[in-house]
């Protein structure tokens, strides 16, 4: 039952940190030869009338899911640092025609985090299986989408280089294959597909690697600048029945962090794109002939074409640190450029100018405008938009973001740029600590109001999220 899975978890949690605390080391010197910890997340999640692409889909989706995970740390030098992290994540579904037998207890034990790291004076390398969280996360984030939050691992190497006072440059290279075959066991009635944009049967067999510098420069003390370039490879995949080609590309920006003065600061990010989308023949898709011509289904040839594309961000915040409650007070766009054809229609060679978020298909906010896309493929999007927040007790912020949503280009034979209104609102909160376990929650609401942009009848999209973290 779901009770039982909440007492499981955190019973584990609390077992564990009772054992630690009486095989804690005695204090010394520097870190400790060995460490661990972990944490576990309890989520439930409501969502209604969610968008799927530019339709609707009017079932609700209700359900609780829970992932847990245990690190420990190995130090045998100073310089160099030896981590593992497990986890598992599970689900209990109250209502998901598409999903009610997936994901169950005891679901798959993966193996989350992987790497060495040896750290000298001015450089540094991280070899294996890690997160790599960068700048705004549009860029870099995470480095297997396809399962959501569960994981935001790369299988990457990275070299870390300091120069100036604050400052550093890493250069990396990575490859994230479509399956992960480091796990025990095997998830119910269905596959994690790690980097999958659509479903395959029953993987998409899409393998996502690349390479790049991102430069963080600290040294004015009103102006932090970040630099990065990002090539990507993109093999191509299967979505059901039907195949879509590969893509080789690079991704060059800045991003700017200006502080004004001790209460206004900005943000402005830039990137272009450019490279190309490979060349595909036509096939056959198999299954029951075209009902209209009797035929067999087809799918059209792709010819190979260019990439030119754009994303910018820019925001003004204001926050008064001195104030009753700390409000603050964001104002800010995003832009990610579209294309008039959609992500996988495109027949004559004409150029491609549709933003891909390379490794940063994470959520920027809420849930509901993700799935407007395939697995958070991020496009076609301008999102001017104004958040307030205050926080009215320590460790209780709380936020309220609203504005519209437009698609740049009128894609997949949508019939207005209008995307509809979408509205969030955020409250976080600490709880009390509890046997050494430190314990915090969130809740959240988030609202869409359609535009002309979709094909529906429906009003609004609703989601819920309360969120319960115990880490130890």
């Amino acid at each position: 039952s779901v009770g039982a899975a909440i007492a499981l978890a955190v019973g584990s949690a609390l077992g564990q940190q009772a054992a630690a605390s009486a095989e804690k080391p005695v204090e010394q010197e520097g870190p400790p030869l060995f460490a661990w910890g972990g944490d576990n997340r309890t989520r439930y999640e409501f969502m209604d009338n969610w968008p799927r692409g530019n339709a609707v889909t009017t079932t609700y989706d209700e359900y609780l899911r829970f992932r847990t995970r245990v690190w420990g740390e190995l130090r045998p030098a100073d310089e160099l640092l030896l981590r593992v992290r497990l986890g598992n994540e599970f689900r209990s579904y109250r209502n998901s025609p598409a999903n009610n037998s997936r994901n169950k207890f005891p679901d798959e034990l993966y193996v989350d985090n992987l790497f060495a790291q040896w750290r000298e004076d001015g450089w540094g390398l991280k070899v294996g299986r890690q997160e790599y969280l960068k700048g705004s996360y549009r860029i870099l984030g995470d480095g297997t989408p396809g399962d959501g939050s569960r994981t935001i691992f790369f299988d990457a190497a990275m070299l870390t280089l300091d120069y100036g006072e604050k400052s550093t440059v890493d250069v990396f290279g990575t490859w994230n294959h479509y399956r992960d075959d480091m796990t025990v066991g095997r998830t119910a009635t269905g596959v994690y597909d790690m980097t999958f944009m659509r479903r395959g049967d029953p993987y998409s067999k899409m393998d996502e690697g690349g390479a790049g510098v991102y430069a963080e420069c600290r040294e004015m003390d009103n102006l932090a600048i970040d630099l990065f370039w990002v090539w990507k490879k993109e093999t191509s995949f299967h979505g059901g029945a039907e195949r879509f080609p590969g893509r080789d590309f690079h991704t060059v920006g800045l991003r700017l962090m200006p502080k004004f003065n001790d209460w206004l600061s900005g943000e402005l990010e830039a990137a272009y794109q450019f490279g190309r989308v490979d060349s595909q023949d036509a096939r056959d898709v198999g299954g029951a002939p075209d009902p209209e011509t009797g035929l067999p289904r087809t799918q059209e040839a792709f010819a190979s074409r260019d990439i030119s594309a754009g994303m910018a961000y820019a925001a003004l915040v204001a926050k008064a640190a001195d104030v009753a409650w700390t409000p603050s007070f964001r104002l800010a766009a995003l832009y990610m450029s579209g294309d008039k054809d959609s992500y996988y229609a495109t027949t004559d060679g004409s150029t491609e100018t549709g933003w891909n978020p390379v490794f940063g298909r994470l959520p920027p906010g809420g849930d509901i405008p993700i799935y407007m896309y395939d697995v958070g493929r991020w496009s076609n999007l301008f999102h001017p938009h104004a958040e307030i927040g205050v926080v009215p007790a320590k460790g209780h912020p709380v936020t309220f973001e609203a504005g519209p949503m437009y698609a740049v280009e009128k894609d997949a034979g949508a019939e207005d740029h209008y995307r509809g209104l979408y509205v969030r609102t955020v409250y976080r909160f600490p709880l009390p600590e509890f046997a050494g376990v430190k314990f915090n929650g969130l809740v959240s609401g988030d609202v869409f109001e359609y535009g002309d942009y979709f094909d529906t009848e429906e009003d609004r999209a609703t989601s819920v999220r309360l969120e319960l973290n115990a880490k130890f």
